[in-house]
């Protein structure tokens, strides 16, 4: 019995050939490459007879590390599937991926369609048997290159940021010129300056936008302006002619993806990197704003910020909600200051629309203005400071001078003293269960405790001797709400 064994040639075997080439950039030396490859390819699909070409797939400027976002890399995939292919040649491991896991898999995944691949520059054929190891330590230095070359660039990129060299972006009010440098677009910077400008005055946000929308105004992209637009617009330091470096991060070099940079890589602001469209003083007095108000963490403190100090104890006055509350039948727009931050004396309670009223007062009379609402601008400007008593505000002014203005209540009942004991009698309730809080930023509640409220308020009815209006005020909060009240809500101005 004689046995002969059959050799099958690959070289007469009729096969559709693909072939796939990619390049990490589109710069100019690299686009050369990638049309090198394919005509490499071209070249030696010619040599092989029985070899159909089907088609050249070709990425360009996208990394090897990750293949999810190469689309010509998934179209190949896709025609593989529908049994278009049987052979892909590709030069090499990196040029196919550079991140091992991704290689193997793929690798895998089309042999388990029945198509095999050739890396030219290591000579592997998958349909070798001992190609899986061979290809999965050279994918393994593929990887470690891509790592290596990844530091590289992290570095050189952090080296210019330390140099204070710009990356250039596309923002609305510039134009880049020849020299890549941030050039005005006179049209689009007085738009800037409007919104800068009405903010800090004192306007919303939403109406703001509303209003640009009326007008037809063009918006930095798309059709509309939308708030993330406008949100963006005026945290952007660009426009005061600074530029912060490094807001972002990549994460690794084999996600690439962008995170943004909480003090886990170094930041660099380079003050006055070009031409500014904002004056300096605006756009930090719109910083201010946009942080006073924020309420994602408590209350907006609108306009007042850090200006205002409990007289009794010293501490910071925080601002609040004083919601199921109101006083001669109108609601209570504007919440309240009171002494209920971290370590506060729970014993000071002033109601914004009282405060607002002596504050515009003083103002129009010192500046023979019309003010009709208090606003951050012209307090920063012409404010030094604000002293509070119980029944009288004093206004210091930068101009020099002084104002003292008395609280104008309808009731005793309503100074802040008195104030503070009814609504922490209030709170006891709401805390005892005894009654239904409908506030979720209910000054006061966060942290507090019945017992420490109950013990203040026998502390304050001691030493106050039962003062008149004390007991007022303590008749108000065992009846549940003062006479002539209503149980509506109050908030704060928003943004």
């Amino acid at each position: 019995m004689q046995v002969t064994k059959l050799e099958n040639n690959k070289e007469d075997v009729h096969m559709r050939v693909a072939a796939y080439c990619r390049v990490s950039t589109d710069k100019d030396a690299q686009a050369e490459s990638l049309e090198n490859q394919m005509e490499a390819f071209r070249y030696r699909l010619a040599l092989h007879k029985n070899w159909d070409l089907v088609k050249i797939y070709a990425d360009e400027g996208l990394s090897g590390t990750s293949v999810k976002n190469r689309a010509r890399f998934q179209e190949m995939l896709d025609d593989c599937r529908a049994g278009r292919v049987d052979y892909i040649i590709t030069k090499s491991i990196s040029r196919f991926a550079r991140n091992t896991l991704d290689c193997i898999r793929y690798v895998r995944k089309l042999q388990a369609m029945g198509v095999q691949l050739y890396f030219e520059k290591e000579g592997i054929d998958t349909g070798d048997a001992s190609s899986e190891m061979l290809m999965t330590v050279m994918a393994s230095f593929a990887q470690e290159e891509s790592r290596s070359i990844s530091e590289n660039t992290k570095w050189g990129i952090r080296k210019r940021f330390e140099a204070g060299h710009e990356v250039k972006v596309r923002l609305y009010g510039f134009r880049h010129d020849e020299k890549e440098a941030y050039q005005i677009v006179p049209e689009e910077a007085e738009i800037v300056r409007e919104v800068f400008r009405r903010y800090v005055h004192g306007e919303s946000r939403a109406d703001i936008l509303k209003d640009l929308i009326r007008r037809g105004v063009k918006p930095p992209a798309g059709d509309c302006w939308k708030p993330l637009q406008l949100d963006r617009m005026l945290q952007n330091e660009k426009y005061v002619g600074d530029s912060v470096l490094q807001k972002t991060y990549t994460e690794s070099h084999l996600t690439h993806r962008q995170i943004r940079n909480h003090g886990q890589v170094p930041m660099y602001r380079v003050v006055g990197a070009h031409a500014a469209i904002v004056d300096r003083h605006i756009f930090e007095q719109a910083q201010k704003i946009s942080d006073m108000k924020k309420i994602c963490s408590g209350n907006s403190t609108y306009p007042y910020g850090d200006m205002l100090i409990c007289p009794l104890c010293g501490k910071p006055l925080t601002h609040g909600s004083l919601s199921n509350f109101s006083y001669m039948g109108r609601r209570i727009q504007n919440g309240g200051w009171g002494c209920y931050g971290d370590g506060g004396c729970r014993k000071y309670l002033l109601i914004q629309n009282f405060l607002d009223a002596a504050v515009i007062s003083s103002y129009n009379e010192k500046f023979d203005e019309e003010a009709e609402q208090v606003d951050f601008y012209w307090l920063d400007d012409s404010v030094e400071g604000i002293r509070l008593g119980e029944d009288k505000v004093t206004i210091c002014w930068k101009a020099g001078g002084r104002n003292r203005v008395k609280l104008r209540v309808s009731d005793e009942r309503f100074l802040p003293s008195a104030f503070a004991d009814y609504y922490n009698g209030f709170l006891g309730r709401i805390i005892r269960g005894e009654q239904k809080n409908n506030c979720k930023g209910l000054m006061g509640l966060k942290g507090a405790n019945v017992n420490d409220i109950s013990q203040k308020r026998m502390r304050d009815k001691h030493e106050d001797n039962k003062s008149p209006g004390a007991k007022r005020g303590q008749e108000g909060a065992d009846c549940g709400v003062l006479p002539g009240q209503h149980q509506t809500g109050g908030t704060g101005r928003q943004s």
